[in-house]
This record gives C-alpha cells, sequence and structure tokens, in this order.
C-alpha cells in the first residue's frame, strides 16, 4: 500500500502554529510502518512560510525524528510545497527522497502539491528563483496579527467580513493559502481552471491515478479516463485525511480511524 498525505503545516509552536496533532501523528506513522511500503508526502509538512525551521523542528522533534526513523524502514518521498519550498528547492533531485513531483510509472501514477497551478501561490522560476508568491504576504500579515495581538484574530476577522465578497473573506483571513477552490477565484483572476486542466492534462499524457493537496480540501472522483485524489489537509480547522493506493483500489480514508470514506476501483 502507497500512502500520500499532505498539508500539516508544522509550524514553531507559537500562536501561529496550525499544527496540534503531534500525538495522532505519530500514531499514524507507527501505522503506517505496519501497514505501508511507502509514504508520499506531497508538500507543505512544515510551515515555513511563519516560522523558522530551527523552531519549527524543535517544537515538533519527536514527530521529525520518527519520521527520519520510518526513512530506514520503507521508502519516504517528499514533495514540495510552496509553504516549504525553501530552503527544499535547493535538495530536489539530490538522492535524499525530495522532488518536485512523484512518479510512479509501473502503475502510472502522478502527484504534486499542486501550487503550481495557483497564481497567487506559486513561484515564478522552480529550481531558481526565490521571489515570494503574493500568497505568503497574506500569510505573513495575518501570523503577525496574530501574534502580536490575539490567537483567534483570524477568527474575528472572518466574523467581521460576513457581508464582503467572499473571495475577499478568503484572501484576508486563511492563513495558509489563498483557496483555489471557488468560482471567486476565477472571477478575481485566479486560475482553478488550471488546477482542472493539470489533472486532465497528466491523465492525456497516460497517468491513470493524479494526487494533489494544496487546497486542503479532500477529494476522489473519476476524471475523464483515469482517478482523481486530494490528499486533503492536517492542519487546525481540518479533519486529517489521506490516499491509499493499492494494487487493485484507490481509497480516501480519515487519517485516526482509518475509516474507508470513499474508494474506487483501478482499472
Amino acid at each position: 500500500m502507497k500512502v500520500f498525505i499532505s498539508d500539516l503545516h508544522l509550524g514553531d509552536g507559537s500562536r501561529t502554529d496550525d499544527f496540534h496533532r503531534d500525538q495522532e501523528l505519530l500514531k499514524f506513522l507507527e501505522f503506517i510502518e505496519r501497514e505501508a511500503s511507502e509514504l508520499v508526502i506531497l508538500g507543505d509538512f512544515l510551515e515555513l512560510w511563519q516560522a523558522d525551521m530551527d523552531k519549527v523542528l524543535f517544537t515538533h522533534n519527536e514527530v521529525i525524528n520518527r519520521l527520519l526513523s520510518l526513512k530506514s524502514r520503507i521508502k519516504v518521498t517528499y514533495v514540495i510545497g510552496n509553504h516549504d519550498y525553501i530552503p527544499f528547492i535547493k535538495f530536489v533531485n539530490s538522492g535524499i527522497g525530495i522532488s518536485l513531483e512523484y512518479r510512479d510509472t509501473e502503475n502510472n501514477i502522478v502527484a504534486e502539491h499542486g501550487h503550481k497551478y495557483d497564481i497567487f501561490n506559486r513561484y515564478k522560476n522552480p529550481l531558481k528563483s526565490i521571489k515570494w508568491p503574493k500568497g505568503r504576504q497574506v500569510s505573513l500579515l495575518l501570523a503577525s496579527v496574530e501574534r502580536y495581538l490575539h490567537p483567534d484574530t483570524d477568527v474575528w476577522m472572518k466574523k467581521a467580513l460576513e457581508n464582503i465578497d467572499e473571495f475577499l473573506q478568503q484572501a484576508l483571513f486563511i492563513r495558509n493559502k489563498i483557496t483555489p477552490t471557488s468560482k471567486e477565484y476565477l472571477s478575481k483572476g485566479g486560475h482553478f481552471g488550471e488546477f482542472k486542466d493539470a489533472v486532465s492534462n497528466h491523465i492525456d499524457k497516460g497517468a491513470r491515478i493524479v494526487i494533489f493537496g494544496h487546497t486542503h480540501r479532500h477529494q476522489l472522483e473519476t476524471v475523464s479516463n483515469g482517478i482523481y485524489a486530494n490528499c486533503g489537509a492536517w492542519a487546525d480547522g481540518s479533519e486529517p485525511t489521506y490516499i491509499a493506493c493499492h494494487k487493485e483500489v484507490i481509497e480516501l480514508r480519515e487519517a485516526l480511524s482509518h475509516n474507508i470514506i470513499k474508494k474506487i476501483p483501478i482499472r
């Protein structure tokens, strides 16, 4: 069984940290060691837009150590996202399991974080540029407000903005991203169509299964001649989910109970 997870956003333990499931994640990694042959992390495992790496590693050291231990027992691949793009972009294709995408040619699986199909969160020149995307500006602004005023500032802001355009609400109060999952995103200049087209393009080029993260919205559905899956997220405000790929079936599962939410046969 291959397992795909994304968007945990482990932070620095401050008011801006959106991950408080260390013990649950440790139990999940124990399950992975027992049941899976491979773990693929599809980006944004670490929250490096709002926190320094040394503080993140110190705060969640037990999880990090467990993950490193797991890497010696099963195959672990780390596909970088937008929130952990720097510094990991420099280690792509270095032989230590960090990459821009995951490909399993035997089973025709293609997996990415998905941020490069989102105009607010993609980097213009992968492997070369460190210019920050627009989404990071929103992320940093709200991190500062939460850190110095109150950790629930984003909740109050959401309530205060209930009567304005939905897209502006998302852009102002969502800390981890500007989400490409609404019609407002497209009408305000975003290209959700790019995201959907990316799935179709992979399938047209021979992929049987396409898996993304980034949206924090779990999905599993058939698309033309293939299957599209999204891992969902573990960050606060989300119910943790993951994608499990077997030889004959792909499953969307609850991460804490491992109950199957939906499954599709692989033909």
